[in-house]
């Protein structure tokens, strides 16, 4: 369904050592790349690997900015941290974002760039990622992602299983509070579908799934609010002074007041 959002395939010719660097376009915001994490967003297929090396390759035009080999002298295969993908004439692999990882993470790391080394080899090119594992390398035969139910379900349960980190910033947290309204509005509109409807096992699951996301997104919301409008419930929103400098405040003044002040305050608490 994002085949359309690629570009045109493009050729890249490939030297015997060089890189392929990818990162973000700088205009592009952390909400736009929510619309795009539940498909890949880059298609690379070798298409001659004996004597003219090169590469075939659709990307999402608004987010990635730089694909262009670029000649190293050498590839140190110790820093990558992944395995090394062999493929040959006409094998590939998409770039899919990992299932489970914060999509402010994910967006992140793809700000800073990603490198891909690649060697010819023979009749093989390898591809050697230097980035961890929030970005995958998924090859074609392997890409199951399409095909492992729908796609909604897919998603909305991959947002219920990544784990909370509640120490995030507002931004973050708010963030993640709308990609969860954006993936319950996806249920809401594959559940209306009228062959789903005759299905009572997928919406009941499709129920269960939303129920969850509401319960999450409460949680986050509650967060959310204490971060932007107050340190803690129990004191008003434009209070910042915490307890022990309001206890010692309130002993600086018995001190100062005379005993039958005091005396007479501890009788006005024990008459309420």
């Amino acid at each position: 369904m994002f085949e359309p959002l690629l570009t045109q395939p493009q050729f890249i010719e490939l030297t015997q050592r060089c890189q392929l660097h990818l990162r973000l376009r700088e205009s592009v915001s952390d909400f736009s790349l929510l619309q795009t994490m539940g498909g890949h967003l880059l298609e690379c297929v070798v298409t001659q690997a004996s004597s003219d090396n090169g590469l075939i390759l659709r990307l999402h035009p608004y987010l990635i900015c730089e694909l262009a080999p670029i000649e190293v002298p050498t590839i140190d295969a110790k820093g990558s941290q992944t395995e090394v993908l062999h493929r040959s004439h006409g094998q590939g692999w998409r770039l899919f974002s990992a299932l489970g990882i914060s999509p402010v993470m994910c967006a992140e790391r793809l700000r800073k760039g990603l490198v891909i080394d690649l060697e010819v080899q023979g009749s093989t090119v390898s591809f050697t990622p230097q980035f961890d594992q929030k970005w995958l390398l998924v090859t074609l035969e392997r890409d199951l992602r399409l095909f492992g139910g729908p796609l909604e379900l897919r998603r909305a349960k991959a947002v219920l299983a990544r784990a909370e980190d509640l120490s995030q910033n507002a931004e973050a947290l708010l963030l993640e509070i709308g990609e969860i309204e954006l993936v319950r509005q996806e249920l809401a509109h594959f559940a209306n579908h009228g062959d789903v409807k005759q299905h009572g096992l997928i919406l009941s699951e499709v129920t269960k799934v939303d129920e969850q996301l509401l319960r999450k997104k409460q949680l986050l919301s509650h967060h959310y609010y204490q971060k932007v409008q107050r340190p803690n419930w129990q004191h008003a929103a434009n209070q910042h002074e915490d307890l022990e400098a309001l206890q010692r405040k309130l002993e600086s003044y018995q001190l100062l007041a005379p005993p039958e002040l005091n005396l007479m305050v501890e009788q006005m608490f024990l008459d309420d």
